[in-house]
């Protein structure tokens, strides 16, 4: 197979990279607003995701242009197609920016206290000079490796923290008194962070054909949306809502709890790799879908890799420091990719859609 090519069972892959690591990181940001019910409103946010992510998916298979490069300009004028794209790079950007956050934070609050969060980016960022130097096919094994490493942790994690859970705590369903505001503003913020799906379409330029694009991409997200219910249900199970809205990382506080044999005490470690693994990830596939959209005009990568990783390491610094600010910063992050990974892409591949349609 051509190294810059991928079936749409690799596609899949990416799709299961991106889009729902940092739920499972920084939960506690969800259940602030939706409480018990966060749960219920994740329902809805990915019942959302899945119908505008077949829709993005039904456009490329039925018209057959897998560049959102074309689909971006050719639906629209050329000016307004390079805006809107230039906009959800932008969105690729603060997403590979927020990786980068997270992690630094992550991993100095909840295992390194005295290190400084430039030092813990230096261990995040170096890798990604070599990986992002090199062809999709090497970003895709490498992905696919992890990927399976992530979804098994996740699982052991799960299986491993189940007799610390009791279901009263999610009971009484809609017993809240939470407004339909609450509700509403829950489900956007929701939708807002598993958006990220996105990041994953600047991959399709590289698929050698579309067919059964669409069913493998669904069978994708609906099983992300199953472990990630789960997993939502399972951490306010653990703590009560209260208390898992308080905590800044509450998988790390739960994986704290598991011991075997009442001797053996090791599960931060999977909250560890699952931190480093899942949003090593999600930089690496936002940094390189910024290369695949711009590469005609990236004439020295190294240049690029180098300017890009420099302008990351400063801003997460410094965004990193405070807790209180990032998880503040967080909000408005996840917030803003219903702009750049649900609007902006709605309306070119609509656009893209209704004149291909006259065109025919």
């Amino acid at each position: 197979m051509n190294e810059n090519k991928i079936s749409t069972k690799h596609y899949i892959i990416f799709i299961y990279a991106v889009t729902f690591v940092s739920l499972k990181i920084y939960c506690s940001q969800f259940i602030t607003i939706g409480g018990r019910d966060t749960w219920i409103c994740l329902i809805a946010a990915f019942i959302l995701l899945i119908g505008i992510a077949t829709y993005l998916l039904d456009v490329i298979a039925r018209k057959g242009n897998y560049s959102i490069n074309n689909i971006f300009t050719i639906g629209l004028s050329k000016t307004m197609g390079n805006i809107l794209l230039f906009l959800f790079a932008i969105g690729l950007f603060l997403s590979s920016l927020e990786a980068a956050m997270v992690e630094a934070n992550c991993i100095k609050t909840c295992f390194f206290l005295p290190t400084p969060q430039w030092y813990i980016l230096l261990f995040f960022l170096l890798p990604s000079f070599f990986l992002i130097s090199k062809k999709v096919r090497t970003v895709l094994i490498f992905t696919t490796i992890n990927v399976i490493s992530f979804i098994v942790n996740c699982l052991i994690l799960s299986i491993f923290s189940e007799p610390y859970k009791n279901t009263e705590y999610i009971l009484p369903v809609f017993g809240n008194n939470l407004t339909i505001g609450n509700y509403f503003n829950c489900i956007l913020l929701l939708l807002g962070c598993i958006s990220s799906f996105a990041i994953s379409l600047p991959y399709l330029k590289h698929l050698t054909k579309a067919d059964n694009l669409k069913k493998h991409s669904l069978i994708a997200l609906c099983t992300i949306a199953l472990y990630s219910i789960y997993s939502m249900i399972g951490i306010i199970s653990c703590f009560g809502s209260s208390r898992a809205a308080n905590l800044f990382y509450p998988e790390y506080t739960m994986s704290q709890r598991i011991q075997l044999g009442g001797f053996i005490d090791f599960g931060e470690l999977f909250f560890l790799m699952e931190a480093v693994v899942g949003l090593f990830l999600k930089y690496l596939l936002s940094t390189y879908g910024i290369y695949i959209i711009y590469k005609k005009y990236i004439k020295n990568k190294k240049i690029y890799i180098g300017t890009y990783s420099i302008i990351i390491f400063i801003l997460a610094s410094l965004l990193s420091k405070n807790n209180y600010i990032l998880f503040n910063i967080l909000k408005y992050y996840n917030y803003s990719n219903l702009f750049f990974f649900i609007l902006i892409p709605l309306i070119a591949f609509t656009a893209f859609s209704m004149k291909s349609s006259k065109k025919a």
